[in-house]
């Protein structure tokens, strides 16, 4: 039995090994699409991206029923595509020439008309008593963003559903929902009519908020965060920026704010604000190299929740070559008023400059305050201990200052915009006090704009321009390290470090009491997470308080390197002086920081 067995085996192996020399080579059909029937370049990129034809070219079917089946399964991908375009009344004819290598298919597009929107009506679950809830008559159709007579994208549809939730919500109604959406082609009048059925739901207020998550940090300090009170109206925008200030806090990895589903026979709809809590604490090392500065070390450590209210207390020691500089801040978020923080900083601060050596201890209280999302203002009082050495006033000095600035910001990002525009106004008030008082005033006015020159906003145009001006006391007695310096690498770089200014003898600079300075950047994103700059600097700083059009420009030029990371660019530029000065300025500079220049 077992000599049956085996020689059945054999046999058996035989026949496969026979079968396996002599089979037919599989049989593969190879095609080629073409479209026809229309010019429009982007509809016909629409019909390639759409087709799994064109997708699956590569990948050839190995019989014909299966070639002919991938064919039929990909006209409904094709009306769907032109449908997204507004032809609702498009057909696709289909050839396929088998005589050719590759086969070629043939797909011939009847577009027809663009239908454009005729009529666009809101309903709801009770027509009854929907005026006496909410007057939905008012809501016209360009509110939600439908225009009678344009074409009537699907795309367009969808936005409106989500406008009409949207603006519901703002007026109260947050439980509001689409229950049915009626879409009509009007074959006669080559038209679409849009019906939605709505059930808005009760008007709801903000009910109990219930926080979880939160450990070290005090239910005072969330009071302060929400910016809603139990009993207003419910509106989406207060959650939006309940987020975004127990966000800006830095204490939490993650924030989640929801409410419930049902509104209490009161009216009120319960909230929740579910949290995780970062770790409060942080200590951070860096290295670094510029030309101007040298080598350099820095290091912070940072509490964000001294005492359970967010309070933070920040440490850091930057040192470098020729700059060395550190300071103590301790900020007291929501001060008297939401979005208004407490600032107390002391300040050491050592530098060694071709113009003057400084050594100061500054001493300062500031209040911060937030006007709106694009707004910022800053005031309050400082003291200063200066000395200055090596240079053309050498004393010491006791200032009392009073500055204020001003941010008002229009850009999508802070360390990275591609698109908006920015304005920095500082005006500082000081007072020389106790020995030969005497008083000025400095002004510093920065704009910057940004322009995409593609819709992925890859490549961007940036410019900047900086004004600064001193008005009062004379140039001798206004502190040398306050006077006004360019060379840097946000103050036209190329140049030596803080001497574009007007020189005393053997080219020491003295400082100005104006300045005026402009950069025009061309940031282009290679491959991410890669980016190229090209930079153009000019300007110069002045003796007289008005800048001096007429005066000569220092001219820059260079090329920068940005690996673009989730906290902002990494940035490295080297630049070229123009108007290299003799004894002055090297043939190039090399600047490494984080964020873009402006």
């Amino acid at each position: 039995m077992a000599l049956i067995h085996k020689t059945i085996l054999n046999i058996a192996c035989l026949l496969i090994a026979c079968s396996c020399l002599y089979a037919t080579p599989s049989i593969s059909f190879q095609y080629h699409v073409e479209f026809y029937g229309s010019h429009d370049t982007n509809l016909l990129a629409l019909l390639n991206s759409a087709s799994k034809l064109v997708a699956l070219e590569n990948s050839p079917p190995t019989t014909a029923a299966a070639l002919n089946r991938r064919l039929e399964e990909d006209i409904p991908n094709l009306l769907k595509a032109l449908q997204s375009m507004a032809y609702y009344h498009a057909k696709v004819d289909t050839v396929v020439d088998a005589t050719q290598s590759p086969i070629l298919i043939k797909l011939t597009v009847e577009t027809g008309p663009i239908y454009p929107f005729a009529a666009f009506k809101i309903q709801t679950l009770n027509e009854a008593t929907a005026d006496c809830v909410f007057p939905l008559q008012s809501i016209r159709p360009q509110d939600l963003g439908i225009i009678i007579g344009a074409p009537a994208l699907p795309e367009k549809i969808i936005e409106a559903e989500e406008r009409l939730t949207t603006l519901l919500a703002k007026e109260g109604y947050p439980l509001a929902k689409l229950i049915h959406r009626d879409v009509l082609a009007d074959q006669t009048e080559k038209s679409i009519s849009v019906v939605f059925q709505i059930d808005i739901g009760p008007q709801a207020t903000f009910g109990t908020t219930y926080i979880t998550g939160d450990k070290e940090i005090l239910p005072a300090f969330f009071s302060r965060k929400i910016a809603w009170r139990e009993g207003q109206k419910y509106n989406p925008s207060a959650l939006v920026r309940t987020a975004n200030a127990l966000e800006a806090s830095g204490l939490f990895s993650s924030i989640n704010i929801s409410h419930d589903e049902t509104i209490q026979l009161d009216g009120s709809l319960p909230m929740q604000i579910a949290v995780k809590e970062a770790k409060h604490r942080s200590v951070a090392f860096g290295v670094g190299y510029a030309t101007d500065l040298g080598f350099g070390v820095n290091g912070e450590w940072e509490h964000r929740n001294m005492r359970g209210m967010g309070e933070k207390l920040r440490c850091v020691a930057n040192i470098w070559q020729i700059k060395q500089e550190g300071y103590v801040r301790y900020i007291m978020p929501d001060f008297c008023s939401s979005r208004q923080d407490l600032i107390w900083q002391a300040e050491l601060e050592h530098e060694v400059t071709k113009g003057f050596r400084e050594s100061a201890i500054n001493l300062s209280g500031t209040i911060e305050r937030q006007l709106d999302d694009q707004t910022r203002i800053s005031y309050g009082g400082m003291f200063t201990i200066l000395r200055n050495s090596h240079s053309n006033n050498n004393r010491d000095f006791n200032i009392f200052s009073v500055p204020f600035q001003l941010l008002w910001y229009r850009t999508n990002s802070l360390l990275d915009p591609t698109e908006g525009i920015g304005i920095h106004f500082k005006t500082t008030p000081a007072l020389q006090t106790l020995d030969h008082p005497f008083a000025y005033v400095t002004h510093l006015l920065t704009t910057s704009a940004y322009y995409p020159l593609d819709a992925c906003k890859r490549f961007v145009l940036a410019a900047k321009g900086t004004i600064g001006s001193i008005w009062g006391a004379s140039d001798q007695r206004i502190p040398p390290s306050e006077r006004l310096y360019a060379g840097s690498d946000t103050l036209l770089r190329g140049y030596r470090y803080l001497t574009v200014s007007p020189l005393g003898p053997h080219h020491k600079p003295i400082g100005g009491r104006s300045m005026m300075v402009f950069s025009l950047e061309a940031r282009m994103r290679i491959v991410d997470p890669f980016g190229l700059v090209a930079f153009y600097d000019v300007g110069n700083v002045y003796k007289p308080s008005i800048p001096q059009f007429v005066h000569q420009q220092l001219q820059s030029v260079g090329l920068g390197l940005r690996y673009h990371t989730p906290v902002g660019p990494l940035r490295l530029d080297i630049a070229l002086p123009l108007n290299r000065r003799p004894h002055l300025d090297p043939s190039f500079q090399v600047y490494f920081s984080i964020g873009q220049a402006f």
